[in-house]
Formats: C-alpha cells, structure tokens, sequence
C-alpha cells in the first residue's frame, strides 16, 4: 500500500511539473524607468504639483536624493514642463497633468 502511495505521489508530481512547465511563457524584458521617469510619474501620482506636502513622498517614490531633484526639476523646466504656480509650488504639465 505504501509503495502504492508512493507511486501516485510520484506521478502527481511529475504531472504537475509538466503542467506548470508549459505555463510559462517568454516575456520580454521589463525596461527600466529612467530617473526623469520616475520623477515625472510621482510627481503625477502626488497631484501634479510639487510643494512642501509633495516632495517627500515624490521623492521616495521616485527614489531620487536631494542632488537628483535639483538636476532633474531643472531638466524638466528647460523641457518646458515644470513651472512655478504660485509661491510655494512647482506645477507639471504632461499628459496626466493637464
């Protein structure tokens, strides 16, 4: 009976494996987001807008450091779009940000 078991687990696993094995599919690689991506996707996702509220969680989730704002707040104004809005705050303008 034992042996009888072992057989079957055997065979549930092997089968198991077969099944998975060609589950998979080949995906291309997944390209990674430059710095001034990110930047633009947290400032998107933080309301658009950059201010003394925003900016710690922008630059968390763009996981960026104080030198990296200041290069890339500065690219994204010669790019035209960043700009200032009002005092205290930095507004973008992108295609999630209108």
């Amino acid at each position: 009976m034992k042996i009888m078991m072992k057989s079957g687990f055997a065979i549930i696993a092997a089968l198991t494996l077969v099944a998975c094995s060609g589950t998979q599919e080949a995906s291309a690689p997944t390209r990674q987001l430059t710095d001034k991506e990110r930047f633009v996707a947290a400032i998107e996702a933080n309301g658009c807008v950059i201010n003394i509220a925003t900016i710690g969680p922008i630059m968390s989730q763009a996981s960026i450091n104080q030198d990296q704002l200041a290069t890339l707040t500065v690219a994204l104004e010669t790019d035209g779009v960043l700009a200032p809005d009002g005092t205290d705050t930095v507004r973008l303008s992108s295609n999630n940000c209108i």
